[in-house]
């Protein structure tokens, strides 16, 4: 492993919660001796190429502790890379780039088996993957799992996790990282003197994405007859239920269907359309603002802004990390939910009588 540190001229890492894969990380090196090879065979200890890997490590002083911190921000495999000279560019991807090709060879788990494990298996057997940190899960496999020799690993990893209600990435270290979304801020951004916020937070309002009704279609259960479905509503005393936004009488249902083949039991069917449901029954606001860099943030944090006009509460969705120490900012640009006059309203099952 090799030290590039010396050689940076300039790069950021871009985190994106809503996409396959979740960081980026853009740099450009100076080599005006032309000591960096491009050889993926080449035995200079600094060779770059498609099949290496980038590690950045953002490295913060901490006065309080008299002692330099290092956070991971990046590990991933290198995608394109460029020479101009003495300056070389080059563009790395996340780890979910490494599953995101075929299986070409198939998969089946036993019916009973523990999802967590599952996905464990799948990014380990089909990927070569073995960093993981996953907390314990109790789900379990409602019949036999297989996928094909065409199916992608990621996607088939994803869908597991997604199916739990629970989010799967690779963060900063490298490591597959499976989590329930934080329901408490972690970090809130303070525009005040010694706060982080830099400039005047951009503020736009949509609530077409709104719903107030969820279908979760899911697959066949062994020995059953009929695929798994589960529907939930929001209750009538909402303001947003199909009841009160209903004229003359006739609710108004805005419904998403959300159709899952690895869900299989009608329990896992209401934790998902319960976790959504309650998501969607939030208006959106878009914020960006630039601020000084937090770089210990994962995608899908909450986290809260507050200025002399303006505090909320709001989901990390997209950020990028700069590398270089100077007058560069985080730039922090989100959708936030924002839940109707200032209540957060959930949707909770009904307890069995």
């Amino acid at each position: 492993m090799a030290d590039l540190s010396n050689r940076l001229l300039e790069g950021q890492v871009n985190v994106d919660y809503t996409a396959d894969v979740t960081r980026n990380c853009t740099i450009q090196l100076l080599d005006p001796d032309r000591t960096l090879s491009f050889e993926s065979d080449s035995a200079d200890e600094g060779a770059i190429y498609m099949d290496r890997m980038i590690r950045v490590v953002y490295s913060v002083k901490v006065p309080q502790m008299n002692a330099w911190v290092d956070i991971p921000v990046f590990c991933g495999p290198v995608v394109s890379m460029d020479r101009s000279d003495s300056v070389i560019s080059l563009e790395a991807q996340g780890k979910e780039n490494l599953a995101k090709g075929a299986a070409w060879r198939t998969f089946t788990r036993k019916k009973n088996t523990n999802k967590g494990n599952v996905i464990k298996d799948i990014l380990a057997d089909l990927t070569g993957e073995n960093k993981f940190d996953f907390p314990e899960v109790a789900n379990k496999l409602s019949a036999d799992y297989s996928l094909g020799r065409e199916s992608i690993p990621w996607d088939a990893a994803k869908s597991l996790a997604s199916g739990m209600s629970r989010q799967l990435f690779y963060d900063g270290r490298g490591y597959c990282k499976m989590r329930s979304l934080p329901g408490t801020p972690v970090f809130t951004f303070k525009s005040e003197d010694g706060g982080t916020v830099l400039s005047t937070p951009q503020i736009s309002y949509d609530s077409t994405e709104m719903k107030n009704a969820v279908l979760v279609k899911g697959g066949v259960p062994k020995g059953a007859k009929t695929a798994v479905s589960v529907f939930v509503a929001a209750d009538k005393m909402h303001p947003l239920s199909p009841a009160r936004l209903g004229r003359n009488g006739v609710p108004r249902y805005l419904l998403e269907v959300i159709e899952d083949d690895s869900i299989r039991s009608n329990a896992e069917a209401e934790q998902k359309a319960g976790t959504v449901l309650n998501d969607r029954l939030l208006q959106t606001v878009d914020v960006k603002f630039d601020a000084m860099p937090i770089p210990h943030l994962e995608p899908g944090d909450l986290v809260r802004i507050q200025t002399d006009e303006y505090a909320t509460t709001f989901r990390l969705y997209q950020f990028s990390i700069p590398l270089v120490v100077g007058d560069t900012p985080m730039s922090v640009g989100y959708n936030k939910r924002l839940s109707v006059r200032g209540n957060v309203w959930r949707w909770t099952p009904k307890k069995k009588k």
